[in-house]
């Protein structure tokens, strides 16, 4: 598989979802491209910001999707910015 699509299919790859809050708005993430999404429009410097990205934009195989979601989760429970329990 050519790696652009590689990198797409883990881009696209569903991870925990995580319900963040941006003032009044709350978004549910649950794929590596949301999660990118939000951290780059919303960037928080704390909670090894910069680490978190890395590991957004470099995941490639399920390993890397599941610590990049870990990542992500981390981040936003660490800046404060998890709205709360996701109800389904």
């Amino acid at each position: 598989m050519p790696i652009m699509d590689q990198l797409h299919t883990a881009q696209a790859a569903t991870i925990p979802m995580v319900r963040v809050r941006h003032g009044s708005v709350v978004f549910d993430i649950d794929s590596l491209d949301e999660a990118l999404a939000f951290a780059t429009a919303h960037p928080h410097p704390g909670g090894a910001y910069e680490e978190m990205l890395r590991l957004l934009r470099g995941a490639t195989d399920p390993e890397d999707v599941a610590e990049a979601g870990h990542a992500f989760q981390w981040w936003a429970e660490a800046t404060n910015l998890v709205a709360g329990p996701v109800r389904c």
